[in-house]
Parts: structure tokens; C-alpha cells; sequence
């Protein structure tokens, strides 16, 4: 007897269980029937194909079902879908109706606005999609993006501490890097205003994932990243926005014996504070910053205003100084960086810190094609 025979007793005994649950009209009921649909898409290989519109129609019932586990379970259900059959779920239904994508992103878009509850559960039902759909998810991408850029306005707007932690937020930063695999440079054109949005919730590790995938599948936007980055991580680690190589000036600070003046003050601040430790989080020698004040019409203002509210501590630094090494900074010129401001990292109290900083250094030596 094959596997697929094997198996189809087992199929058939879950899908009448699944009918089963359903018909109940409970809650139990219902959550069950979504729970069990789920896994036969997921691991009945083509069982379910001769089910599938029902459980298109099963999904859009319940969606908006008063008990949150059934209403989840129903939008969980959606991303599955879309994976299972993408033809037929992008497929237009019988007299032209709205096809299974229109509705479940038309929904999930008026969702991710309505509800804060569902807001992080839509927009990854949203990605997900798009992964699966990607063809057919373009004409539900400008809407996506637009719903994505005023969650963000909104947290902004709620003045939430940067790097606080935040489902929606994190549940956004992933939707970008999914929506920028599944799309590509097509996504470029949408995130003009969406990117200087993704720094204000501050540097986290959820950020940098997602910047990562950017450059990846977007590689328009990689000056754009990188110089926010630096921006970002030089407010963290010295005080002050990163200020590009400007070779003429250096030249003539080189000749002077001088530091350069746009770090020096962040600079001596970090040694004027060298062995203090800062708000109990250990960040101890070399980890103070002096205040930087944004100058008015900074075009970068709300990444800077950003990176300059995010407390320094030993978590802080460490991501700071491993971005420095994940992320391919090879087009600038970060030698008077890590001279003047990165080595002294390597004083810290925190040995975290100090390997964090050994590793950021090593990587941007090695790729300086000076030191090849």
C-alpha cells in the first residue's frame, strides 16, 4: 500500500472532524475546525485541494468573529491559503466576483488602520501574502505601504521611548523585509517615506534584519540605509551625527595636529566621562555621550532625533558596534572614525562591549582597501 493511500484514512477522519467542529457553532467549535484546516493545508499535501474553496469560505466568515482566538485563527489562516493554492486564490470568482486576494488584503489593509490589537497580526497575514502573490500583490502594495507609513506616524506621533519594546513595530520591520523579498525594486518607489520612519522606534535588532534584507533586494536604497546607520550609531557611540570623509578639511586638521571639530566634542565627552558608570545600566567607562541638538531643516531630523533619545547602555553599545560590522560600510571612509572614537570601546568595562568592539574594528580595517 503507497503512503498516499495510507495516509488518506488519517486525511479523511480529520477533514470530518474539521466539518465536525465546524457545525458545532461554538467557539470551541470554530476554533477548532480553523486549527485542523490549517494542518491539513499545511501537511496533507493535495488532500485539500478539492476543499480548498471551502476553506476560503470558512476564513472569510469567521474573520470577524467576536472571540479573539477564533478571529486570529480565521486571519491565520489567510497567509496558508495563499500558499497552498496561489492560482486559486488570486483567481477571480464565478461572474467576476472579487477574487480570494482582494478580499482578504482589502481586509487586512482596513484591519492594520482599525485595530490596534490585530494591527502586528495584519500586517505579517499581509507579507506573508505577498510573498506567496507576489504578481498579483502589486496592486495592493501602494495601499500596504501607505497603511505601514502611518502605523508608524502614529507611533512617532505617541512619542513611545525609542527601543522601547513594541509588537507593532517589530511586526512592521518584518512585513518590510518580506514585502522587499517578495517585490524588489518595485518597492522602491514606497519607501521614500517609510524609511527615515523605520529609525524612530531607535536601533534594535528587528531594524537591522530588516535593513539587511533592504539592501539585499532593494539595492537603490543602500546609500540611503547606510547613511542613516552611520548617522544612528555614531549618535550612540560618540555623540554626534557621522560626518562623511571630507578629504580637503581633514587634510588641513591633519597638518594642525587637530581632531576633527565635528567629533571632538562628542569625543572629549566620551573620555570627560570615562570610568562613570551611566543610569545603573552598566555602560561605564567610555559609554557617556554629550546631548546633540538637532539643527533646525535637518533633513535626517527624525533619525537623529531618534538615535538621540535612545539610552546608552551595554545592550546599546554592543548593537551598535556589531552594525558596524554586519552591515558592508566599505564606500565610506571609517578610518578617523573608529581612530578617534571606535578603539577607545576597547578601554570599556563591559567585556561585551570590548569584544563587539575588537570585531567592529577587525571588519572595517580589512575591508579598507588601504590595509589590503
Amino acid at each position: 500500500m503507497s503512503d498516499r493511500n495510507a495516509r488518506n484514512p488519517w486525511l479523511n477522519f480529520l477533514f470530518e472532524e474539521q466539518k465536525r467542529n465546524y457545525q458545532m457553532n461554538s467557539v470551541e467549535g470554530f476554533h477548532g475546525a480553523l486549527l485542523i484546516s490549517q494542518e491539513l493545508l499545511q501537511h496533507g499535501g493535495m488532500y485539500m485541494q478539492s476543499h480548498f474553496a471551502q476553506a476560503c469560505d470558512m476564513a472569510l466568515k469567521l474573520k470577524d468573529h467576536r472571540d479573539p482566538a477564533v478571529h486570529r485563527a480565521a486571519i491565520a489562516l489567510l497567509p496558508v491559503l495563499a500558499r497552498y493554492s496561489p492560482q486559486e486564490f488570486t483567481r477571480a470568482g464565478s461572474g467576476g466576483s472579487e477574487s480570494m486576494l482582494g478580499r482578504a488584503c482589502n481586509y487586512l489593509i482596513t484591519l492594520s488602520r482599525a485595530s490596534d490589537r490585530d494591527r502586528a497580526t495584519a500586517f505579517l497575514a499581509l507579507g506573508s501574502i505577498a510573498q506567496y502573490c507576489s504578481t498579483e500583490f502589486r496592486s495592493f502594495l501602494e495601499p500596504t505601504t501607505r497603511a505601514i507609513r502611518d502605523a508608524l506616524i502614529q507611533r512617532a506621533k505617541m512619542r513611545i521611548p525609542p527601543a522601547e519594546a513594541d509588537e507593532t513595530v517589530a511586526a512592521v520591520l518584518q512585513t518590510i523585509a518580506t514585502l522587499a523579498t517578495a517585490m524588489g525594486p518595485a518597492l522602491t518607489r514606497y519607501m521614500r517615506d517609510i524609511l527615515d520612519l523605520m529609525f524612530t522606534a531607535g536601533l534594535s535588532q528587528a531594524l537591522c534584519d530588516s535593513l539587511l534584507v533592504l539592501e539585499r533586494e532593494v539595492g537603490q536604497l543602500q546609500p540611503a540605509i547606510q547613511g542613516r546607520l552611520l548617522d544612528m550609531v555614531s549618535i550612540i557611540l560618540v555623540g554626534v551625527p557621522f560626518r562623511p570623509t571630507q578629504q580637503s578639511l581633514d587634510d588641513l586638521e591633519q597638518r594642525m595636529g587637530a581632531m576633527s571639530m565635528h567629533y571632538a566634542a562628542g569625543a572629549n565627552g566620551h573620555r570627560a566621562n570615562a570610568g562613570a558608570a551611566t543610569n545603573g545600566n552598566g555602560a561605564g567607562a567610555g559609554g557617556g555621550r554629550d546631548t546633540y541638538t538637532v539643527p533646525a531643516g535637518d533633513s535626517t531630523s527624525l533619525v537623529v532625533r531618534a538615535a538621540s533619545s535612545i539610552p546608552v547602555t551595554v545592550d546599546t553599545l554592543v548593537l551598535a558596534l556589531r552594525t558596524l560590522r554586519v552591515f558592508d560600510f566599505s564606500e565610506e571612509n571609517l578610518s578617523e572614525f573608529v581612530r578617534n572614537d571606535i578603539l577607545q570601546y576597547l578601554n570599556h568595562s563591559s567585556p561585551v562591549v570590548r569584544r563587539e568592539a575588537i570585531h567592529a574594528v577587525a571588519h572595517i580595517v580589512m575591508a579598507d582597501p588601504l590595509y589590503r
